[in-house]
C-alpha cells in the first residue's frame, strides 16, 4: 500500500470527522433553520389571507398587528441565533428557541382565524418597541426598517468609507455594525495570510475599495466602535480561501444560496420611449440594508443597493457587499447577478480574484457603457466561482442600446445577449444560466441525460425531487442545483411572457406591475400539496413577485442627471404566494407595498430637492384620494395615522433641510442624507394612504 494512498485515505477520514464535528457543533443552527422555514410558511399563508381583505375592512389592520408581532418574534429568534453562533452563549440559544416558539404559536393561531373567517382578535403580548438611531428595536433586537434608508457619500475614497460607517451606525445604532467590529482579532495566521491574498487582488483590480475599507474602519472607530482595517476588509473579501469543489462541498451548509432573485431590462424598441428601464428583486431573508448614493471625487456618480449594510445575510452568510441593482450617471445599469450559481468555468481557472460587490462598484464608477462593463468583467480573474455569484465578478448589465448577461468568463466564454431566448431588446435572468453552452459545466458531467433546454426557460431538470438544506451536505451537487434551476425555469418563462406581451410599451410602471402578480399554488389542502412537492417538485406556477421579495427596485438610468431609482422593501403587493412550501424568507415586518423614488441628480442638494418635491406630490395625491371616500372605524383611524405620518416626515425633512446652511463638511452631508431619508419615508407613507383606497395596477392577465 503506497504512502500516497494512505495519505489520501487519511485526508478523507479527517474530512468526514470534520463534517461530523461541525454537524454536532451546529446542530442548534440546523434545528432552527428548519423551524424558521415552518414559521415563514405559516406567516406567508396568513399574509395571503390578509391580502384578500379590503384595507378598509375593520379587521384588516388588526390582523396586520398580529402578523407583525409574529414577524418580530421570528426576527428576534434569528438575531439571537446569530448571537449564539458567534458567542457560544447558552442564554442566546434559549432566547432563540423561545422567540421561535412564540412566532410559531402566534402564526398558527392567526392562520386558523383567517382561514375560518373569524373577526375575533388573536391575543398576544406586544413587543416593547423603542427607537435607537432611526431604527425600531424590539427589546435589544434591531428590526429591519420597512422603508430602506439612503446614505449619501461624497469625496475621496477614504472619506466615503468613513461617511458610510458613521451613517450606518447613526441609522441602526451600534448593534448592527458592532457585529463586525473586532472580529479579525480572532483570526489565526492562516486567516490573515488568506485575507492578504484577497487584499492583493483588490489592490490590482479595484484599489479604491481598500481606501474605503480604511475609511470605514476609521469612521466606525470615531463613532465609538473599535474597528480595524482588517475587520472592514474582511467584509469585502472574507478570509477563507477560494472553493476547490463545486458549492464548496464538504462544508456543513448552515449557510445556503438564496432560491430566488430576478432581473429584467428593456430598451430600444421594447420600451415606450426607447430608454432603458430595468427592475430586479433581491429574494433573500430581509435584513439591515441601505442604498448608497455616491458622488466620488473621481469617476461616475452612482446608486447601489446592498443586500446587507455589513455584508451578512441570514442563512446565506457573507455576501461581501453584494447587492443589486445599481446605476450610474452615464446611463449604465447593473441589473442583477445574472443567474447563480453557474460554476461553468473549469476548476483549474478558479482562485483568488475580486468579489461581486467590489466589481460592481468599480464598474459603475469607471465604465460608461454596457460594452465597457462587459469587457472589464471579462478581463478580471475568474476568482472564487465555486459557490455563488457573490464570490466573483460578472453579472447582468444594460444601457439604452445593449444588454448582456455573463454566464461564463473562460473556456467557454458565454455572454448571453437579447435574441437567444426569443427576446427583442429585452433580457431577463433568475437563478440559473440560460445559454445552451451552459451544459459544459463540469458538475453536469454524468448527469447530462437528466437535463433539458427550453427556448424561454433555459435549462431545467427532468427528474426533480427537492432537497433540504439540513441534509444537502451529503447530497450531490446536481440535485441541489436542480432545486434552483427548476424554480428558475418557471420564473424565466414568466418573465419572457410578461415582457414579450408588452413589447414597445414597457415602462417603469409596467415593471412595477409585473411584481404585483402572484404565483399560483396547486389546488388542494396545503399539507397535501406540500407533501406532493416533496415527492415530485410540483408547486403550481412561480412568479418573480412573491412572498420572499426582500427588495424590489425599478430604475431608469440616464446619461446625465435625470436617472430615476425606485425601491420597495418586501413584496410590492400584500399576500403574494411563496414559490416553495417552506421558504426561508417572508413576510417582512410592517410591509408597505410602496416605492420611494429618487433622482440621481448632479449633487446631493439636487437629490434632496427632487425627493422633497415627490413627497409633496404624493401627499397631494393621498389627500385627493381620501376626498369623498367613506372610511369608518379602525380603518379610518389607521389610514389617518398614515397620512399624518407622511406629513410629519415631510416636516422633519424640512426642519433638517432648513438648517443645512448652518453646518459644513460631514455634518452637512449627514444632515442632507437625514433629510432625504425623511422625504422618502414621507413618499412611502403617502402612497400607502392612496393604495388603501385605490388599488395599484396589475398587468393584463397572461397565461404563464
Amino acid at each position: 500500500m503506497s504512502p500516497s494512498y494512505i495519505t489520501r485515505r487519511s485526508a478523507r477520514s479527517t474530512s468526514r470527522i470534520a463534517v461530523v464535528f461541525n454537524l454536532l457543533k451546529n446542530l442548534n443552527v440546523l434545528k432552527l433553520i428548519s423551524a424558521h422555514e415552518k414559521v415563514h410558511s405559516l406567516l406567508v399563508r396568513a399574509n395571503m389571507e390578509i391580502g384578500k381583505l379590503d384595507p378598509c375592512h375593520p379587521v384588516f389592520f388588526q390582523r396586520i398587528d398580529e402578523l407583525n408581532q409574529a414577524v418580530i418574534d421570528l426576527m428576534k429568534s434569528k438575531w439571537y441565533t446569530d448571537m449564539a453562533t458567534s458567542s457560544g452563549k447558552k442564554s442566546f440559544w434559549r432566547m432563540a428557541f423561545s422567540a421561535k416558539n412564540r412566532a410559531l404559536s402566534l402564526g398558527q393561531k392567526l392562520l386558523t382565524v383567517l382561514e375560518g373567517g373569524s373577526d375575533e382578535p388573536v391575543a398576544f403580548a406586544p413587543a416593547r418597541l423603542h427607537l435607537v438611531g432611526e431604527t425600531t428595536y424590539a427589546d435589544n433586537v434591531p428590526l429591519v426598517p420597512e422603508i430602506n434608508p439612503i446614505v449619501v457619500l461624497q469625496g475621496s475614497d477614504f472619506e466615503m468609507g468613513c461617511q458610510y460607517a458613521q451613517q450606518v451606525i447613526e441609522i441602526f445604532g451600534p448593534a448592527v455594525m458592532g457585529r463586525k467590529a473586532g472580529r479579525s482579532a480572532q483570526f489565526n495566521k492562516d486567516d490573515l495570510a488568506c485575507l492578504a491574498k484577497w487584499e492583493q487582488q483588490l489592490e490590482r483590480h479595484a484599489p479604491e475599495i481598500l481606501e474605503m475599507a480604511r475609511g470605514w474602519a476609521a469612521g466606525a472607530s470615531e463613532a465609538g466602535l473599535s474597528m480595524s482595517y482588517e475587520d472592514a476588509l474582511d467584509i469585502w473579501t472574507g478570509h477563507a480561501p477560494p472553493a476547490r469543489k463545486y458549492l464548496g462541498r464538504g462544508e456543513l451548509p448552515t449557510q445556503m444560496i438564496p432560491l430566488a432573485c430576478s432581473g429584467l431590462a428593456a430598451w430600444g424598441s421594447a420600451t415606450s420611449d426607447d430608454r432603458l428601464v430595468a427592475a430586479s428583486s433581491g429574494d433573500h431573508d430581509c435584513t439591515h440594508m441601505v442604498t448608497i448614493v455616491a458622488f466620488p471625487e473621481t469617476g461616475n456618480n452612482y446608486v447601489y443597493s446592498t443586500f446587507s449594510a455589513i455584508g451578512d445575510v441570514p442563512v446565506v452568510g457573507n455576501c461581501y457587499m453584494m447587492g443589486h441593482p445599481g446605476m450610474n450617471n452615464k446611463g449604465l445599469a447593473y441589473v442583477h447577478h445574472g443567474g447563480a450559481p453557474k460554476m461553468i468555468e473549469p476548476r483549474s481557472e478558479w482562485g483568488y480574484g475580486i468579489r461581486r460587490g467590489a466589481s460592481v462598484l468599480h464598474n459603475l464608477r469607471f465604465t460608461n457603457s454596457a460594452v465597457e462593463a462587459r469587457d472589464l468583467d471579462l478581463s478580471y480573474p475568474i476568482g472564487d466561482a465555486g459557490k455563488d455569484a457573490a464570490g466573483a465578478a460578472g453579472g447582468f448589465y444594460a444601457d439604452s442600446s445593449y444588454g448582456f448577461v455573463i454566464e461564463s468568463r473562460r473556456d467557454p466564454i458565454i455572454v448571453r445577449e437579447a435574441g437567444l431566448m426569443g427576446e427583442t431588446d429585452f433580457l431577463y435572468a433568475n437563478n440559473s444560466p440560460l445559454h445552451p453552452e451552459a451544459s459544459r459545466a463540469g458538475w453536469r458531467a454524468g448527469y447530462q441525460d437528466q437535463w433539458e433546454w427550453d427556448e424561454h426557460a433555459g435549462w431545467y431538470p427532468k427528474p426533480f425531487k427537492p432537497v433540504k438544506v439540513t441534509s444537502s451536505w451529503r447530497t450531490p451537487v446536481n440535485a441541489i442545483l436542480s432545486l434552483m434551476y427548476s424554480n428558475s425555469a418557471g420564473r424565466n418563462r414568466f418573465a419572457y411572457r410578461f415582457l414579450n406581451a408588452a413589447r414597445g410599451k414597457i415602462d417603469l410602471e409596467y415593471l412595477k406591475s409585473i411584481y404585483r402578480v402572484s404565483g399560483r399554488l396547486p389546488p388542494g389542502d396545503f399539507e397535501q400539496i406540500a407533501a406532493q412537492y416533496e415527492q415530485t417538485g410540483e408547486w403550481g406556477q412561480p412568479a418573480i413577485g412573491h412572498a420572499g421579495n426582500a427588495l424590489v427596485n425599478v430604475l431608469m438610468p440616464d446619461d446625465g442627471n435625470e436617472g430615476f431609482f425606485a425601491q420597495c422593501v418586501g413584496p410590492v403587493a400584500r399576500g403574494l404566494a411563496a414559490n416553495i412550501p417552506y421558504p426561508h424568507s417572508g413576510p417582512t415586518y410592517n410591509e408597505t407595498n410602496a416605492f420611494w423614488q429618487i433622482k440621481l441628480a448632479e449633487n446631493p442638494e439636487s437629490v434632496l430637492a427632487d425627493a422633497r418635491a415627490l413627497a409633496e406630490k404624493y401627499l397631494f395625491d393621498a389627500e385627493a384620494s381620501l376626498s369623498g371616500c367613506e372610511i369608518n372605524g379602525a380603518a379610518e383611524e389607521r389610514i389617518a395615522n398614515l397620512f399624518d405620518a407622511a406629513q410629519q416626515e415631510l416636516l422633519a425633512g424640512d426642519k433638517t433641510a432648513d438648517n443645512l446652511d448652518q453646518v459644513t463638511g460631514r455634518a452637512w452631508l449627514y444632515a442632507t442624507s437625514r433629510a432625504i431619508r425623511a422625504y422618502t419615508r414621507a413618499q412611502v407613507r403617502a402612497q400607502q394612504v392612496t393604495q388603501a383606497v385605490t388599488k395599484p395596477p396589475r398587468p393584463a392577465e397572461i397565461d404563464f
